[in-house]
């Protein structure tokens, strides 16, 4: 009996050392999924709020390199800055604090109409935001970290596109215990803060007291008024 052809023995090879390699995964293992995390900030505004007459467009905000991402930052030293493995955020961390800058001064009812840049609406004011931190930062290994959040803010006037004032504001809150699910919990109450702060920043501003509306009681969002 004749021996096979060289190209028939070698392609019998190949074949053997695929279905080897799918048995112990494959060429190409699908990699593990991360769970997604979404920010649920919640707010605490001051009795008093004022109102300001007046529509304010929110920028998306400008981020680093290292927290323009989905992941979920944090540190544990001050040049240092690396991820939680397999979790992330539902969206970028621009985008997050966009939407609870958005959130924040639509449920404060604090100024007369708010958006994103995005939607191209008449605006006579622009919040523009810098994100300077954004992570969970360990000050000893395997205790709970502290969330760190801080927003540079500048008011810009339209149509001039004037700055007329800028500021930073913080929130901060600590992980009730070192996981992750407990870690967001704790990004949730700062970036509440933290939003919580530009809000009153915002409508404080001298720039807009010609908009403002003084209230003498607690104020009370027009879109809960009984008519």
């Amino acid at each position: 009996m004749s021996a096979p052809p060289a190209r028939l023995v070698r392609a019998l090879l190949a074949a053997a050392l695929l279905s080897a390699l799918a048995a112990c995964g494959g060429l190409f293992p699908t990699p593990p999924e991360r769970q997604l995390y979404r920010t649920e900030p919640h707010f605490a505004f001051p009795a008093g709020l004022p109102h300001a007459a007046t529509q304010l467009a929110v920028a998306m905000p400008n981020a680093t390199a290292g927290l323009d991402t989905r992941r979920i930052a944090l540190s544990i030293s001050p040049l240092a800055l690396d991820y939680y493995a397999g979790a992330e955020w539902a969206d970028s961390v621009p985008l997050l604090v966009r939407t609870a800058l958005v959130e924040g001064f639509e449920t404060s009812g604090a100024v007369a109409g708010v958006g994103a840049t995005s939607l191209g609406a008449r605006a006579d004011f622009v919040l523009e935001t810098a994100i300077r931190d954004f992570e969970a930062q360990y000050s000893a290994a395997k205790q709970p970290p502290r969330v760190e959040i801080a927003l540079d803010l500048k008011l810009i006037a339209l149509p001039q596109r004037q700055i007329v004032a800028g500021g930073l504001v913080r929130g901060t809150a600590t992980a009730s215990r070192n996981a992750v699910p407990a870690v967001v919990l704790a990004f949730n109450a700062a970036l509440g803060q933290a939003v919580t702060n530009a809000v009153a920043w915002t409508v404080a501003n001298p720039a807009l007291s010609g908009r403002r509306l003084a209230l003498g009681s607690p104020f009370v969002h027009p879109r809960a008024a009984t008519p």
